[in-house]
């Protein structure tokens, strides 16, 4: 059985995806990682998030995408989420590992904020496959602004009247600008 791997795609309004330095790497990738036997997917994707980017954002906010193959003995869970207004030098990575040296580093250390036609030479092959060639990263954009759109249209707190009716049941989309925040720094 192969491992899974749960990652944020996190988007702006301005059609980027933000990516993460992988400390000791050549490469950038997406907040991921593997999850413990009491969380599930969303949890872990949420857990990540924090950790490797200091960004917090609630697991309903998380716009599922579906598993895709990764490398040979692990596949990728992937959630989307749209921010605007997020600052990629503001992020902070809150997990630690130690070096060949034993010196603690942390697990990402530096972040930008990169067009979808840039991904390429700044991620691994096995990432650029799943963000290229396993999605669109345009259509997933897409997707969160049609989400957006229409929790905006169907948002409770602006109908105080009720006048909404059924439909504001829904399930809120994912707000970033509502759910992101800065964790706080220790």
């Amino acid at each position: 059985m192969k491992a899974i791997s749960h990652g944020v795609l996190i988007f702006n309004v301005d059609a980027q995806l933000l990516l993460c330095h992988a400390t000791g790497s050549p490469y950038w990738d997406i907040p991921k990682g593997g999850g413990t036997r009491t969380e599930t997917g969303r949890q872990t994707a949420v857990r990540e998030t924090f950790e490797e980017c200091g960004l917090r954002v609630a697991p309903d906010d998380l716009l599922p995408l579906g598993c895709f193959a990764y490398r040979p003995g692990k596949d990728l869970q992937l959630y989307a989420v749209l921010t605007s207004g997020l600052d990629a030098q503001a992020c902070t990575c809150h997990s630690q590992f130690v070096d060949r040296f034993g010196r603690q580093r942390p697990e990402m250390d530096a972040y930008r904020w990169t067009g979808f036609d840039e991904i390429a030479p700044w991620c691994a092959k096995s990432l650029v496959a799943v963000l290229t060639r396993g999605l669109s990263l345009k259509a997933v954009l897409g997707q969160l602004r049609t989400l957006e759109r229409r929790h905006r249209d169907i948002d409770p707190a602006q109908d105080p009247q009720g006048a909404v009716g059924q439909e504001s049941k829904a399930r809120p989309a994912p707000r970033a600008a509502d759910s992101f925040r800065l964790g706080d720094v220790r």
